[in-house]
């Protein structure tokens, strides 16, 4: 049986940071990340929610001295957005995970799901496609959630 994934990246020191009830309307996301990328500030992450009745959460990772600036820059334009209020979660890392067999393996993302909550690590941001599989989890269980997901899927002879 052949792994499911090819490879798992790990990238530390990153922060998590959330504008909650922005106004869900065609144009925010081009808005929003245009004026961080403008401002020279890269995003590793993005992940959206409704909040229901027009109203979402938007939720991404940036590195963490990076934070401080993103967030001044949040706040001078946040009434464009209608967002109530910014929220920074820090000590966050990044674990990407590619493989072509990820799309294919019915359950595989449950299984690294479970693999990391039987292993007491709590998933800040999930974003997926058809072979990339991004979480954010605290850093400091990033060599737990690493080793988790190794076990769950150990490399085939």
């Amino acid at each position: 049986m052949t792994r499911i994934f090819d490879r798992i990246e790990q990238n530390t020191k990153i922060a998590k940071v959330t504008l909650h009830n922005v106004v869900d309307r065609q144009g925010i996301a081009a808005e929003l990340f245009s004026a961080l990328g403008e401002h020279g500030h890269n995003v590793e992450l993005i992940s959206t929610s409704s909040a229901g009745r027009g109203r979402a959460d938007i939720s991404f990772a940036v590195l963490e001295a990076d934070a401080g600036d993103v967030v001044k820059l949040l706040e001078t334009i946040k009434g464009n957005f209608g967002a109530q209020h910014i929220l920074v979660d820090k000590d966050r890392a990044l674990i990407t995970i590619y493989g072509s067999r990820l799309a294919t393996t019915p359950g595989a993302a449950g299984k690294i799901f479970k693999a990391l909550s039987e292993s007491g690590i709590n998933i800040d941001m999930i974003s997926a496609s058809l072979t990339v599989l991004s979480l954010v989890v605290d850093e400091s269980k990033i060599g737990a959630a690493v080793e988790a997901i190794e076990k769950e899927f150990p490399a085939q002879n």
